[in-house]
């Protein structure tokens, strides 16, 4: 389609295609999920109990395996949610003032899972007094599987966060994009660290997981080396925060550094070109002439210095600024005319495509067969107007949907969006953590046989590129991850 496109566009304009960083992190979040077999199968939530389930329960309630975990959280939401009285019990048990039901993932839904996982341990007291009353003991979660769910929650917090962030779509460009990888990448390398020292079975299982997570991840971000004209790069450098000092770090290499100031400079030349042929419209002849001789030696004493270069110098070199980018231009604009006209089109590029689809999916809204015969120029104008009062909008009528919704719904909600007052503390990997004796006699051979046992010293084997077309800094964390290997000792 791009290939399409491109030919069907004049020659001076390049297409430009870049990938949306909420689904390269949904991605390498279901490749965690995947080896431990913790993917939903559903694509709805079920809300059926039959026999069969309830033998199946029964048969693996002792088994410690995260899968088992997971499918018996997943029934205890099919068993209560199916039975308008065990329903009706649930909520009885609980004395908060918000009373809340447990979620169910289902494969079709970002960050599902991690809801599901902080909603049951935001109720683990009242699973165990609903499997009392009940007297389903192969439904109780013992103390270990919570702390399976407690290792879950804090492994996938991450990819949670920054999934609701970038889908809020308000300042969510590529100038985050650097920083986001990076973040996941400390994240995911400080987890592999930690539970490379751990024996139990389970942990050893996450910490397969989690270096191919970081290899799905690794793969995407090599790709970050062949976007057009280093876009990500420049945009990091438009951001008064960074600046050039983000890259004045030992991840990065030289070399790069070059191109990418060599780039910011070659993208910033037909800016200047154009401000250069662009006549000056406060300085008329009336006022050229109302100089007086002395201003007129002065000016013509001073030293003409390159739009671009004296632009990206004083730029670059300054100190850095915590300020958003956008105000920052266009508080600056007139100091920096060519750089913030260019920080104008590079920070437009969005991170995500969330926030696209979902506007453009009120597109049937407004063609609708009702309106068969809008002109396109109005279709253009109402969209337009969509997208510039759809956050004021949301606002206004948040209060208004409460006498729509209930309040488990409406709690859901936010719990999706990440505003839920009512938080649960997420136990850390601990670095402390002793095993039990039950867990120290378990041999590692006994998982299940289509899960694969990772030797724990050594490191997975990422993609790899020529050093023409791979940066040689934090490219798949490489440098840092050199360095961090050399701390890492085996534990017996």
């Amino acid at each position: 389609m791009v290939d399409a496109l491109q030919e069907s566009m004049s020659e001076d304009v390049t297409l430009i295609r870049v990938p949306c960083l909420a689904h390269v992190i949904q991605l390498s979040l279901n490749e965690l999920l995947g080896h431990i077999k913790a993917c939903p199968l559903n694509e709805s939530t079920e809300t059926r109990w039959n026999e069969q389930r309830s033998q199946s329960t029964r048969a693996n309630s002792g088994k410690l395996d995260i899968a088992y975990t997971l499918s018996k959280i997943r029934n205890l939401a099919v068993y209560i949610n199916a039975s308008p009285q065990r329903r009706e019990t649930f909520y009885n048990l609980q004395s908060e003032t918000i009373t809340i039901m447990p979620l169910q993932d289902v494969k079709t839904r970002w960050n599902s899972t991690f809801l599901m996982l902080r909603r049951a341990k935001r109720l683990r007291a009242i699973f165990q007094s609903f499997c009392d009353e009940y007297e389903r003991a192969d439904m109780a979660l013992s103390n270990e599987e919570w702390r399976q769910v407690d290792y879950l929650l804090f492994l996938t917090q991450p990819f949670f966060d920054f999934t609701v962030e970038l889908s809020k779509t308000r300042d969510a460009t590529t100038h985050h994009v650097f920083l986001i990888y990076n973040k996941l990448f400390e994240h995911l390398e400080k987890s592999i660290s930690q539970l490379t020292r751990k024996r139990t079975s389970w942990k050893r299982q996450m910490l397969q997981a989690l270096q191919a997570s970081r290899k799905k991840l690794g793969q995407y971000y090599s790709e970050t080396d062949n976007t057009r004209g280093h876009l990500y790069a420049i945009s990091t450098m438009l951001d008064p925060i960074n600046k050039f000092q983000f890259f004045q770090t030992d991840d990065w290499d030289d070399d790069w550094r070059a191109i990418y100031r060599q780039n910011l400079e070659d993208h910033l030349s037909p800016y200047k070109e154009r401000l250069n042929l662009q006549p000056n419209s406060s300085e008329t002849p009336s006022s050229k002439g109302s100089q007086s001789r002395l201003a007129s030696m002065l000016k013509l004493n001073r030293p003409h210095l390159a739009v671009s270069g004296d632009e990206i110098t004083q730029y670059l070199d300054s100190a850095t600024i915590d300020m958003a980018p956008l105000e920052f231009w266009r508080t600056n604009a007139p100091r920096f005319p060519a750089l913030s006209a260019l920080a104008r089109d590079i920070l437009s590029i969005s991170a995500t495509g969330a926030g696209v689809e979902r506007l453009f999916n009120t597109a049937r809204d407004i063609c609708h067969y009702r309106r068969g015969r809008l002109h396109a120029s109005t279709i253009q104008e109402l969209m337009m107007y969509l997208c510039t009062s759809k956050f004021d909008k949301e606002e206004q009528d948040s209060a208004l949907l409460q006498e729509f919704f209930t309040r488990d719904e409406i709690e859901d909600a936010k719990e999706e969006k990440g505003i839920t007052s009512d938080m649960v503390d997420i136990d850390p990997v601990s670095d402390t953590e002793e095993d039990t004796s039950h867990e120290e006699g378990q041999d590692i051979e006994d998982l299940d046989s289509t899960v694969d046992i990772v030797d724990h010293t050594a490191e997975p084997t990422l993609p790899s590129n020529s050093e023409s077309s791979t940066q040689l800094r934090a490219n798949l964390r490489a440098r840092k991850r050199v360095r961090r290997d050399e701390d890492v000792y085996d534990y017996h």
